[in-house]
């Protein structure tokens, strides 16, 4: 496996790991997700103490530079390759 994600306690203790099919240009955390952007233009989202996914991949048609969330938690902001910001809902669909 090329690429992994591992998971470590504050004091150093591994909690846990998953192999990535992607490599990871960019990453953000909140208390309970942690969200990833890739090389091949994905957005994941993937809960803090399983690593597993909460939600399928998001496709962008570019490589990801950067990944951010808003303050309120109801949005991720997406900067890609190419320049562009692309704003994602990260609520349910009758919050966003």
């Amino acid at each position: 496996d090329r690429f992994a994600l591992h998971l470590y306690s504050v004091n150093g203790k591994h909690l846990s790991s998953i192999p990535l099919d992607e490599e990871v240009t960019a990453m953000c955390l909140t208390e309970d997700f942690v969200v990833l952007g890739t090389m091949q233009c994905g957005l994941e989202i993937r809960d803090l103490q399983s690593l597993q996914a909460a939600v399928p991949p998001v496709a962008m048609r570019v490589p990801v530079h950067s990944v951010s969330i808003t303050k309120e938690k109801t949005h991720i902001l997406v900067g890609l390759e190419d320049g562009k910001l692309i704003v994602v809902g990260a609520g349910q669909p009758t919050e966003v």
